[in-house]
């Protein structure tokens, strides 16, 4: 027959049990925060803004966070600021801004002040025009005619459809950026995050700016294709 005394836990036995569940417990979080930092880590990382052709809304040395989820999970959306790798010869990435979208007819018109993105998106309906508030104030005068079939810049305003799984980029700061009017549309496999929130400097902390919009253009201003040529919004309007 045992005794109360021989039932019972002893001290020692008692402490070597509390010490595994702790282990065992430790472990487990162990495991659990490492598979979340390399989830985390995947999906979420940081970059740092290094070069003008995103002023005024980003700085030399604003710090970003970029998602990559976003782009396994959908596609670039019109006004995304996203990190590409660009399709000419560069050490670093690019960080841009999408402007149109697989589709889209897109015309860029430096004939009038100031120069006008021109829209249609999907490739149907009416041209609109593209709204940017995050723009600098200093007039866009630099590469401001577009499109060649490549969508690089050209010399007098063209329009220009997007292809199939491919986007039209452009920087903020149009008269020193590289981007679409340089290097052509870019290719939705070299996409690869968009940014979502800005962790430095703290007085800006977590925005990322305006985004664009598109209005309406008046029928009379609208681009119209010509059989065999291509007319801008100036030319039918100075003609009309």
């Amino acid at each position: 027959m045992q005794t109360p005394q021989d039932t019972q836990t002893t001290p020692p036995q008692q402490d070597r049990r509390q010490l595994i569940a702790w282990l065992r417990d430790s472990l487990e979080i162990i495991i659990i925060a490492i598979i979340l930092y390399f989830v985390v880590s995947n999906i979420i990382f940081t970059v740092r803004v290094d070069g003008t052709s995103m002023e005024p809304g980003l700085q030399t040395g604003n710090l970003l966070i970029v998602n990559k989820a976003a782009l396994t999970l959908g596609t670039p959306q019109r006004g995304d600021i996203v990190i590409l790798n660009p399709p000419i010869q560069s050490s670093n990435d690019f960080i841009k801004r999408i402007i149109g979208l697989p589709g889209d007819v897109i015309e860029i018109d430096g004939t009038v002040s100031p120069t006008r993105i021109l829209i249609k998106p999907g490739g149907k309906g009416p041209w609109e025009q593209l709204v940017e508030p995050y723009l600098p104030s200093v007039p866009w005068t630099v590469r401001n005619m577009c499109c060649t079939p490549g969508g690089e810049a050209s010399a007098i305003p063209a329009p220009v459809t997007v292809p199939p799984h491919e986007y039209f980029v452009l920087g903020d700061n149009r008269n020193v950026s590289e981007d679409s009017r340089i290097f052509g549309f870019v290719k939705q496999k070299d996409i690869f995050a968009v940014a979502i929130f800005r962790l430095f400097p703290f007085n800006e902390w977590g925005t990322l700016g305006d985004t664009p919009t598109l209005v309406p253009v008046p029928q009379a201003l609208s681009t119209t294709a010509l059989p065999g040529s291509h007319r801008s919004m100036h030319d039918i309007a100075r003609s009309a």
